[in-house]
């Protein structure tokens, strides 16, 4: 058995382990320097606050995904490395030193963090970390990280039956869809290639795992439709083979993930 630096323990086969090495996690929360509460967590929404008891202490607050988290300890360990590595990083693309970097960053006093606006896409069904520490002169950490996990719910199901009743591909890539819905809870209609789509279920191994991707990378809201409607939708590349993703949506699928098959003209 290995401790992973998630706090979890894993089981390895030890044919595929060439060595084995052991990290004690820095111990976190061991103070009264900060409160971190949740505020707001959906499959689509992570809202934490962050209070300082010291309203005066300058400090540091984010949230990461737990491939973030995974990243810190295994490459830089700890989640101040990985953040000060990102500063230089920045001060090194504006010409100017670290600490400026950080001073723009820097919290003092309550703070209310937003996933999506100072994040990224929150997704459905994934580990999150709100974590903050206290910040000196240099820029070096004055107290211990503090630390809380929170998992995103997976969307309450829909009983929407959606019927993909025509595809009609026309000049310009314009593509009229005509979608008949049984209710209406809110939907989600687009279109990608084809090798997009086959590509990225073979590799992550799901229609699932496909749709998260994608909508990790696109923001839905341009393609979200509620009652019976026609549709039209734009695909750059004629003469191409494409897929139409139909699927209820709220934070995330609601309903089976349909997928249908049409080419441009």
């Amino acid at each position: 058995m290995v401790h992973k630096k998630d706090l979890n323990i894993k089981s390895f086969d030890a044919a595929n382990v060439d060595s084995i090495s052991f990290f004690e996690i820095p111990p976190f929360n061991t103070g009264d320097d900060f409160t971190i509460e949740e505020k707001e967590i959906t499959s689509s929404s992570v809202k934490i606050d962050f209070i300082p008891k010291d309203k005066n202490l300058t400090y540091y607050a984010c949230i990461t995904h737990q491939d973030g988290f995974d990243r810190a300890w295994d490459e830089y360990g700890s989640l101040y490395n990985m953040d000060k590595d990102y500063w230089v990083w920045m001060g090194q693309i504006y010409n100017k030193d670290w600490l400026e970097v950080l001073k723009t960053q820097a919290l003092k006093g309550d703070y209310s963090l937003d996933g999506n606006e100072d994040y990224g896409f929150i997704l459905w069904d994934e580990v999150y970390y709100a974590y903050c520490f206290g910040l000196d002169e240099q820029g070096e950490m004055n107290t211990p990280l503090y630390l809380k996990k929170y998992k995103t719910p997976v969307p309450v199901k829909s009983d929407n039956t959606l019927l993909v009743e025509s595809i009609v591909p026309g000049d310009n890539g314009a593509v009229k869809i005509k979608v008949n819905a049984s209710n209406n809870d809110q939907y989600y209609v687009a279109a990608q290639k084809k090798s997009y789509v086959d590509f990225y279920v073979n590799s992550l191994g799901s229609v699932e795992a496909m749709f998260k991707y994608t909508i990790s990378r696109i923001d839905p809201g341009m393609y979200l439709h509620k009652g019976s409607e026609e549709i039209e939708l734009y695909c750059a590349t004629p003469n191409t083979d494409y897929v139409l993703i139909v699927c209820g949506y709220d934070g995330g699928p609601t309903t089976e993930i349909q997928l249908r098959d049409f080419r441009t003209q």
